[in-house]
């Protein structure tokens, strides 16, 4: 807003004042009075510029974007640990039992023993919160030593870990929360309160799937994919614990009965023949599956998105995987000249997916 005001321009505006029969070149007693005056009067308009950058939502960031969106209770989703299970044997491969709170490494991360899921198999926590505890997968290595251990193996995700929300991820949150008001259990509050649970990445709601009073609602995960049954169970004991459903126990008000599950999802086996120049089928197929998994990413992501309240009814648009779009970004790659003969699924059309999410098949390319 005061970008145009410089110091030159300040400087020009305080000597244009002094009468013409005095002095004013640089250097003399009139402008050396000036001219620390005009630096001063710049730098406040520019702090000026800056605070009123600081003061608004849509050009705030960091903790001045938290502060100002904080005001109509928006906050900002915190970075969380990722929930493993881990498999531990003993030198005759037989299921061990891990000491709980016991430590082992893999890389550069720490997972930590929190229960036994069943005999052998661990719940671990990862000790640095944040995507990354989701990556690894493999043997790891007691950080103490611990007497009888004989392996001890990272395996899949449980709950996914998080990063701290983005500054842009914040912002649409708070444009969200302006236009549709979160109150005592409507769409808003419901869909405000499902994804501030630690692995949850999108939710569709469904209202009355069993009569008046039951509410569905369909999770992803904050990978943008199928939910695990631990994750699904974990955002029902927060919302409506089965064991008391419709009491109000959770974050639904009393008298709702919450069914939460996990969005279904369909492989999609790709196919196509390449016309390849200054490379060989082996180096491109790698490339291939990159791309492949990517467009899938990208559509997975937009699955919270499509839908739209009509009549008082939840559309959801469907996803849909396109033989063109896959195309153009093979066709994109160092060394493809032409792609022909494409199939998902065996056959050479589009996919169209209502409700569900894809995921990503077996790649065959030939050349």
């Amino acid at each position: 807003m005061f970008e145009h005001i410089t110091f030159e321009s300040i400087l020009q505006n305080m000597l244009d004042r002094v009468p013409d029969d005095v002095d004013k070149r640089e250097g003399s007693v009139i402008y050396d009075a000036l001219a620390p005056t005009a630096m001063e009067l710049a730098e406040a308009y520019a702090n000026m510029d800056i605070l009123l950058q600081r003061t608004f939502a849509d050009t705030a960031d960091g903790e001045d974007l938290e502060r100002r969106v904080g005001e109509f209770g928006v906050r900002r989703k915190r970075a969380s640990a990722a929930i493993r299970k881990g498999i531990f044997t003993n030198s005759q491969d037989e299921p061990f039992i891990a000491p709980v709170g016991s430590r082992y490494r893999l890389n550069d991360i720490v997972y930590k023993v929190t229960e036994e899921i069943e005999p052998g198999a661990y719940r671990l926590e990862a000790e640095t919160a944040g995507i990354i505890g989701n990556k690894d997968f493999g043997e790891m290595l007691p950080v103490e030593p611990v007497d009888g251990l004989g392996s001890a193996v990272l395996m899949e995700v449980l709950i996914p870990g998080e990063d701290a929300e983005s500054d842009e991820s914040l912002y649409e949150k708070y444009q969200e929360h302006i236009r549709e008001k979160a109150f005592a259990g409507n769409r808003a509050d419901y869909k405000n309160r499902i994804m501030e649970i630690q692995g949850v990445g999108g939710v569709q709601l469904f209202r009355a799937p069993n009569g008046g009073g039951t509410v569905r609602a369909v999770i992803i995960d904050s990978t943008y994919n199928v939910p695990t049954q631990e994750l699904v169970a974990f955002v029902q004991e927060q919302v409506d614990p089965v064991e008391f459903t419709g009491e109000g126990y959770g974050t639904a008000p009393i008298c709702h009965e919450v069914t939460i599950e996990g969005v279904q999802s369909v492989t999609i086996d790709f196919a196509a023949t390449l016309t390849l120049v200054g490379v060989t089928i082996g180096q491109i197929e790698p490339l291939v599956n990159e791309v492949f998994e990517n467009y899938l990413a990208e559509i997975r992501k937009e699955w919270v998105k499509n839908n739209q309240i009509i009549n008082g009814q939840l559309h959801v648009a469907p996803l849909v995987v396109r033989i063109t779009h896959l195309e153009s970004r093979i066709l994109s790659i160092d060394g493809v000249q032409d792609i022909t003969g494409t199939t998902l699924n065996g056959a050479a059309e589009n996919i169209i997916l209502p409700n569900e999410i894809p995921v990503k098949g077996s790649v065959t390319v030939d050349a």
